[in-house]
């Protein structure tokens, strides 16, 4: 994501076809189409194209896409506007337009004028007085091959004095090329004033097709023959600002991994047992929890001794809760219409997820149902949403009491190298699930055999946005489309965030998975009217309980001796241990 972006919108694709220029969806060249639109007209036009990603149909639910902006102000679509403030963004819009009309004749042509494709009106948002365009790149289903469908919809979304954009190469050609005649460099016009002029014209390629493709042909030979031209085709200076971010993010998390092993090479062995869940991140199968929600946040974990026997008569303590067991009964599956997701119980007759994931029954055109383990399947009533095109992407859910599903606590975000667990349903993995298959098929007792899929990583980084009061959580546990709305918890069974969204860069091998923060979800949970304080305890990943010595083995204290003195011979006892340190 190119500089400090901001959450627009989220949009699921269904219903949607991609416009596409020579069989490359346009929307999957917004980088090119930023560069151009920067050199020809500056930031000011460039930034006029929401920035999309993409997250790819996984079987289980439809493809989606988030728009971002680095534009600054309150972002409303046109029919929040006031009528002056709605012209105002209309002229603006207009003047960008007129901007973009030399370029979209030119060589460079296809992509900007194909990107013109607007999904609907709601295309057009405001921010501030600055007009941006989402769900660009986008047609209704079928469209493409309606002429007068087309001329109506775009004169629906651009406005009736725009020609009708392009769905392809051979279109662009029809509609606006224009001949390819010199031009002077302008690095960066004003964006003019006042309605736009049309001189679109039709002309013959002034090249013979068969020359030019052979001169291409000849010229790409030549270049295969400079040594370094196929194995390095893009300067470094082409990476983009946010790869480079990301990578900068990723080497800093293994400094500080690499730092803290190093540190580790010195201590001594009750010290290093001490360390060692925070250096190398136990299997959540070894972890316990205190049964007690009320308890201190302490986890058990797998390097520890086992507690010994209980002495006769002592009251007994809660026996732990395996983080596993926790999370299988905290953790559903969210249904809505076609799209899955998944959720987890904040109280007993309340469940957390993401907005996006209900967005059809936020519509009216679904209704919800929450699946798992313990819970059965049982319908949903919304509570309350987030708000559109802000990083409250959450959703708060109403179901009957007694479903059996366990509340989680929340924890404010970790620190870097935390180790965490994502919990949810991926629609990569439902799709080889014949759990799910059955539940798809109407086998409601399915839902007694449905285990969430557990992810281990550590927290990478956080971005705190203070407008939205939310940090966004960089981790590393696996997600993907289905986990959205399942919770990242640490070792301790509390909810640190909320599996939202990742992104993948082609060029670089990372992957961002970002789930929104707990504090952003105790906020939207406190405007609900439902108490979620977080516990800003430390997550203590060593505390188990001191073994004790059964009663049989206690033998009758001896006199004390008349003077102090060490115990030698076979009466020694070895002395109590110190608590680690």
């Amino acid at each position: 994501m190119t500089g400090t972006q901001r959450f627009v919108a989220s949009r699921t694709l269904a219903g949607l076809d991609l416009v596409r220029i020579d069989d490359r969806p346009v929307l999957e060249d917004h980088e090119r189409l930023r560069g151009l639109l920067g050199r020809y007209g500056g930031a000011a036009l460039a930034a006029l194209f929401a920035e999309p990603v993409v997250s790819r149909s996984n079987g289980a639910a439809p493809a989606r896409v988030d728009w971002y902006t680095g534009l600054d102000g309150p972002i409303r679509p046109l029919a929040e506007l006031t009528s002056g403030e709605a012209r105002r963004v209309q002229e603006r819009l207009r003047a960008a337009l007129a901007a973009l009309e030399p370029l979209l004749g030119g060589p460079d042509g296809p992509l900007p004028a194909a990107s013109l494709n607007l999904a609907s009106p709601q295309a057009v948002m405001a921010v501030g007085e600055a007009p941006l365009l989402i769900d660009w790149g986008l047609l209704p289903r079928g469209l493409a091959a309606d002429e007068n469908g087309r001329l109506r919809h775009a004169a629906a979304t651009l406005g009736p004095d725009w020609p009708v954009p392009p769905v392809g190469r051979e279109d662009w050609a029809a509609r606006f090329a224009r001949p390819a005649t010199p031009e002077p460099e302008v690095a960066s016009p004003p964006l003019p004033h006042g309605p736009p002029r049309r001189t679109f014209t039709r002309v013959p390629t002034p090249i013979p097709a068969p020359v030019a493709a052979c001169a291409i042909a000849a010229l790409l030979v030549g270049l295969s023959y400079i040594p370094g031209v196929l194995a390095f085709p893009r300067p470094p200076e082409a990476v983009p600002p946010e790869a480079g971010a990301l990578r900068t993010a990723w080497l800093e998390g293994l400094r500080q991994r690499h730092a803290a092993l190093a540190a580790a090479d010195g201590l001594d062995c009750p010290r290093l047992r001490t360390a060692l869940p925070g250096l190398v991140p136990q299997s959540p199968a070894g972890v316990r929890l205190p049964a007690d929600a009320a308890a201190p946040p302490q986890a058990r974990a797998a390097v520890e001794a086992p507690a010994g026997p209980v002495v006769p008569g002592s009251p007994a303590a809660p026996a732990p809760d395996g983080l596993v067991d926790r999370l299988e009964r905290s953790t559903v599956l969210v249904i809505a219409g076609d799209a899955t997701g998944s959720g987890f119980f904040v109280a007993e007759d309340l469940v957390v997820t993401n907005r996006h994931v209900i967005e059809s029954a936020i519509a009216g055109a679904t209704e919800v149902r929450i699946a798992g383990r313990h819970a059965g399947i049982v319908p949903a009533t919304l509570v309350r949403a987030g708000e559109p095109g802000t990083l409250t992407d959450f959703a708060l859910l109403r179901v009957a009491r007694g479903t059996g599903g366990r509340p989680l606590a929340l924890a404010p975000p970790g620190r870097p190298l935390t180790p965490v667990v994502g919990s949810g349903f991926p629609g990569l993995y439902l799709g080889t699930d014949p759990t799910f298959a059955r539940l798809r098929e109407g086998d409601t007792t399915a839902s007694r055999d449905l285990v969430p899929v557990l992810q281990t990583g550590v927290v990478n980084h956080l971005q705190r946005y203070d407008e939205a009061a939310v940090t966004l959580v960089l981790h590393g546990a696996e997600i993907a489309p289905g986990n959205s709305g399942g919770p990242l918890v640490d070792y301790c069974g509390r909810v640190v965030g909320v599996n939202t969204f990742g992104r993948t860069d082609d060029r670089l091998p990372v992957t961002a998975r970002y789930a929104l923060g707990a504090d952003g979800l105790a906020a939207f949970l406190a405007a609900s009217g439902v108490a979620a304080a977080l516990d800003s305890r430390a997550c203590d990943l060593q505390a188990a309980p001191r073994p004790t010595v059964a009663a049989a083995e206690v033998e009758p204290a001896a006199p004390a001796p008349a003077r102090s003195a060490p115990r030698s011979g076979r009466d020694a006892r070895p002395a109590a241990p110190a608590p680690a340190r």
